[in-house]
């Protein structure tokens, strides 16, 4: 109660903005989907964790919650996912680096040979980025606010938080976390410096900019810390560690007061310990962890949080992963983890890190049902997403059929188009059936049928390939497989009306189907050697104007005598079960300096006779997937 009798909350200040969200965001039951287990070292294969699915039959699926997990997708969607699936008061660290630059460019560099590539991001990241700096500050703290509530209830009782900022956004940002981790948890400020900068920025009219701000809060007062200290200089222990008295225990130094002098010997001290101003250089372009991604964070950096706030074995979390630094370096001093990312290049640099490292098995895995979560959320059903997205693909939808539309080519030819189901993959026999229909559909019939979906089934293209050889002549439609972007729900929400839906219709890019060929099988006995016989990429994500026709030409030339260059990675389950891919061996063109051309060809040796399907999955430089599988019998 002050003097004019009015009482007074303490601490009651909050930072407030127009848009800032009423409710904290709920639990949901979301799956996640896998993609892909991922075995880098197959001498650590027996350490799957598995758990009884049904004790009476003896029925043994993965264990997803003991397991490492590269998540794809919205953070905000997979912390809730997390939080119903039993995470709440589980993670001892989260660290994050969220964007904090409204003029950040997101286009990745792709380096083949001497040459240099920008790929543009994919539209789901471009609206991402937009929709977080669309508002200025509000619209970043409209983004950040409910996240940071999902990660307090995620973390465990003695768990930290560390959050990297800059001058941009590091000041709201503290009030914000003040308000949800309360004043009382908030730990330390640090001070990273960055090292000297050079080029432009050493050259402004300003003091130079040479650090980032880190915020640390804790959940509780009872936080883990492990207090971390760096070797002395050789140049500081010449300074200080002046005595040594003979008895084999080396130089000391005389420590504390004048009238208590004690002996700390050099053998027996663990060094300086670390202030709140961290010296770590920033990444430079000779460092041999070096990945070309931008915002790549130094592994000492992250080494120095995840040692000192999170205890051996335990769990750790980046929901901005990145390039998968935390990850990386999580795994080396033995913490299990989960990483979250919006950007394909993100994942594919984080999984090339961890396979190259011999990390213990992970997996990568895609949010359940991603895009019906999505239309859902923005108030659509999925018989109007169909007819939307016809709409935006050109095409006219049929009264008579939701899933069909007829579209009219610039040279005059109609073309009959299907729209997949957001949680169901394309099969080719639902596509011969199609083509089939399409022949005689309408009277005159369609000589070409467009399929756009979600996601094929695996195998499609030699399917399909079989499917229309065996029908022969019977078969007259053509056949164009095409893909929906996944990030097509932001387009929903903006198409309200037809001049929408006609203003955005070339905005929206439904990418051909990437094409995957696998050689003949060789089997000799035990011994089978596999490859990939072609894999076409029909179109290049390279963006618009001059430079990138040009960029596109020089490519379509280098890949004219080597398609292997557009792999990334590509990997082989040498038992697929037909549910989930287990990516038994890998090989990968490498990241930064390291890069190669991957090789086609890979031979295995089975230890028991007997039938075998084989899956192959490729990604290649932009992101694209594709899969086959080959039956043998060894």
């Amino acid at each position: 109660m002050n003097n004019n009798g009015i009482h007074r909350k303490k601490d009651s200040a909050r930072i407030v903005w127009d848009s800032k969200p009423r409710r904290a965001p709920n639990p949901k039951d979301i799956e996640f989907q896998t993609a892909e287990v991922v075995i880098p070292n197959p001498e650590t294969a027996g350490q799957l964790p598995m758990s009884f699915q049904d004790r009476l039959l003896g029925e043994e699926e993965l264990d997803k919650q003991k397991m490492n997990r590269l998540i794809w997708g919205d953070n905000l969607l997979a912390m809730q996912a997390l939080l119903n699936q039993g995470y709440e008061g589980k993670i001892n660290l989260i660290y994050i680096d969220p964007p904090f630059d409204s003029k950040a460019d997101y286009s990745h560099k792709i380096k083949l040979g001497e040459a240099e590539f920008t790929k543009e991001p994919s539209v789901i990241e471009r609206l991402a980025y937009k929709d977080t700096w669309a508002g200025g500050t509000d619209s970043y703290l409209d983004m950040l606010y409910p996240r940071l509530q999902l990660m307090k209830r995620l973390l465990a009782p003695d768990g930290s938080i560390y959050v990297h900022l800059d001058w941009h956004v590091g000041h709201y940002v503290k009030v914000m976390m003040d308000e949800i981790f309360g004043k009382d948890n908030f730990v330390r400020e640090i001070i990273w410096y960055r090292g000297n900068p050079s080029g432009g920025k050493a050259a402004a009219e300003n003091w130079i900019h040479a650090h980032d701000n880190i915020l640390f809060y804790s959940k509780t007062e009872k936080r883990f810390f492990d207090k971390q200290y760096e070797k002395y200089s050789d140049e500081y222990i010449k300074e200080r560690f002046i005595h040594d008295d003979k008895d084999g225990k080396g130089p000391y130094r005389l420590q504390g007061s004048a009238d208590n002098l004690r002996k700390q010997y050099l053998s027996e001290s663990k060094g300086r310990a670390f202030t709140s101003v961290w010296q770590i250089p920033d990444i430079n372009v000779m460092a041999s962890d070096r990945t070309e991604y931008d915002t790549q964070k130094p592994t000492e950096l992250l080494g120095l949080i995840i040692k000192s706030s999170s205890p051996d074995g335990g769990l750790v979390a980046d929901f901005f992963a990145g390039s998968g630094t935390t990850l990386a370096v999580a795994e080396k001093l033995n913490r299990r983890w989960i990483g979250c990312e919006l950007g394909k290049v993100g994942i594919q640099v984080a999984r090339g890190r961890l396979v190259e490292q011999k990390s213990k098995p992970f997996l990568i895995e895609n949010i359940g049902n991603y895009q019906r979560e999505m239309i859902y959320l923005g108030g659509a059903r999925i018989y109007e997403m169909q007819k939307i997205i016809l709409k935006l693909y050109g095409a006219e939808p049929m009264a008579s059929r939701k899933d069909l539309g007829v579209r009219k080519t610039e040279d005059g030819t109609l073309e009959l188009v299907y729209c997949g189901y957001p949680d169901r993959a394309v099969a080719a026999h639902k596509v011969e059936d199609l083509a089939i229909e399409a022949a005689t559909l309408d009277g005159a019939g369609y000589k070409r049928l467009v399929i756009l979906a979600w996601d094929y089934e695996y195998n499609y293209d030699e399917l399909l390939q079989t499917r229309i050889k065996a029908a022969g002549k019977d078969l007259k439609t053509e056949v164009v497989s095409r893909q929906i972007p996944p990030d097509i729900y932001e387009y929903l929400k903006q198409a309200k009306s037809e001049e929408d839906i006609e203003r955005l219709s070339d905005k929206v890019k439904f990418l051909e189907k990437p094409y995957l060929k696998l050689r003949k099988a060789e089997v000799k006995g035990n011994l089978v050697t596999i490859g990939i016989e072609k894999y076409v990429l029909y179109d290049f994500p390279l963006g618009s104007g001059k430079k990138a026709d040009e960029d596109r030409e020089a490519l379509l030339h280098l890949v004219k005598d080597n398609f292997a260059i557009l792999i990334d990675y590509w990997a082989v389950d040498w038992d697929y079960d037909g549910l989930t891919f287990k990516s038994q061996w890998q090989d990968l063109r490498g990241l930064g300096r390291k890069t190669k051309v991957v090789t086609t060809q890979k031979e295995h040796t089975f230890e028991k006779n007997g039938k075998h399907t084989i899956a192959v999955r490729v990604v290649d430089i932009f992101g694209n997937d594709a899969t086959a599988t080959i039956d043998i019998k060894a």
